[in-house]
């Protein structure tokens, strides 16, 4: 396994974070119909991640989407790269094992842009044993053909040692 491989088992939940967005950020006060499409496609995402999907996930990335990680060489572009990040990260937990606490949320949207961010928890089992650690999270939306997808993806942790009150999988 090269560093670029054992990055990406070691962030394995990090993306599934962005379900916490679906839910909660708003661009405004009252009901967008805009945004709400966006949280039905981060509802998307976060079911097919949730449950190991990769045809569920890729449906919910543009053609061209890229997602950048923490640290060095953590960018993955275009679908190739993209389906082989999500089958390393689906490695890092076990399935249906993930839930998310956000302390944070903001967003806004245009008629064929959108973003959100947030920052929290992520908490998880792999091969049964539990584990936690911080998480910041920004996405960009774009409408093609009517429909939200998304166009770009940052996370970012910790990943010096585990921080206060995490717990270590190893």
């Amino acid at each position: 396994m090269n560093r670029r491989e054992a990055i990406i088992a070691g962030m394995a939940g990090i993306p599934a974070a962005v379900v916490a967005l679906r839910a909660d950020a708003q661009a405004s006060e009252g009901s967008n119909p805009d945004l709400d499409q966006i949280r039905a496609l981060l509802r998307a995402h976060d079911e097919a991640f949730t449950n190991h999907d990769l045809n569920g996930v890729m449906a919910c990335f543009t053609e061209k989407a890229a997602i950048m990680g923490s640290g060095p060489g953590e960018i993955w572009s275009g679908p190739d790269e993209i389906k082989v990040a999500y089958e390393h990260f689906f490695e890092g937990f076990d399935k249906g094992e993930q839930k998310f606490e956000y302390q944070f949320r903001i967003g806004g949207v245009t008629s064929e842009m959108g973003w959100l961010m947030t920052a929290g928890n992520v908490n998880g089992k792999k091969d049964g044993k539990e584990f936690a650690f911080p998480l910041n999270v920004s996405l960009t939306v774009a409408k093609k053909d009517g429909k939200w997808l998304i166009a770009a993806m940052h996370f970012s942790t910790l990943t010096g040692g585990s921080a206060t009150g995490t717990k270590d999988t190893q």
